[in-house]
């Protein structure tokens, strides 16, 4: 039997209907595929940035409202054991309370500036026995309660810290406290002032033990 000649066409045809059957991509294809997938991974990328900075802003803010609750709460505990006034002002407040069986000097001074950010505020407390000498409220000599404080300073004067005392500033039994502090906190202070809001803090201390004791 004589064997069955294929013809050229024929062979040209066969080869040319398996490669197109591998289901390839084009050139454009390919290009256009490339395309979409640099704008899909970019938006992600763009989300997952935002998704951090906001992260960031929000731990800062909680970090500085801990912070201010913290400080605050310990001078308002303390005012509220207070039996006696000596001074007071809109940035700082002087009295004696007994802790421990021990009476002590007690002044909470809120105009100290922030040693490494001058244009801050902190709230400095210092204590000594009754009968010695109160040290004056430094970064030095007292303990930081609250950083970095906006209000009743340079940086806003027209809202002091220690708002009201009632019925007087010379014997009150009730004492309004406020504390304006930047939302950017320790981790962002740099961008602090670019910020919109701010944290504000505040409370009364009821003073039930007034002009009681010496």
């Amino acid at each position: 039997m004589r064997p069955k000649l294929v013809s050229f066409r024929t062979t040209y045809a066969s080869c040319r209907h398996r490669l197109l059957s591998q289901g390839g991509f084009t050139l454009i294809e390919t290009v256009m595929a490339a395309a979409l997938s640099t704008i899909v991974v970019g938006s992600a990328m763009s989300a997952l940035e935002l998704s951090q900075r906001t992260q960031s802003r929000d731990t800062e803010w909680a970090l500085v409202i801990q912070e201010g609750r913290t400080g605050l709460a310990r001078m308002v505990r303390e005012i509220r054991q207070a039996y006696s006034i000596r001074a007071t002002s809109e940035t700082s407040l002087d009295f004696y309370a007994t802790f421990g069986g021990v009476d002590y000097e007690i002044e909470y001074a809120c105009n100290i500036k922030e040693p490494d950010h001058p244009s801050y505020y902190e709230c400095v407390r210092v204590q000594a026995e009754v009968g010695k000498t109160l040290p004056t409220p430094s970064t030095s000599t007292g303990t930081p309660i609250i950083r970095y404080v906006l209000n009743g300073t340079e940086a806003d004067e027209k809202d002091p810290i220690f708002k009201e005392f009632s019925p007087n500033a010379i014997a009150p039994d009730l004492v309004t406290i406020k504390l304006v502090l930047p939302s950017a906190g320790t981790l962002k202070l740099a961008g602090a002032k670019t910020l919109t809001h701010q944290v504000i803090l505040t409370n009364n201390a009821y003073i039930r033990d007034m002009n009681l004791g010496t």
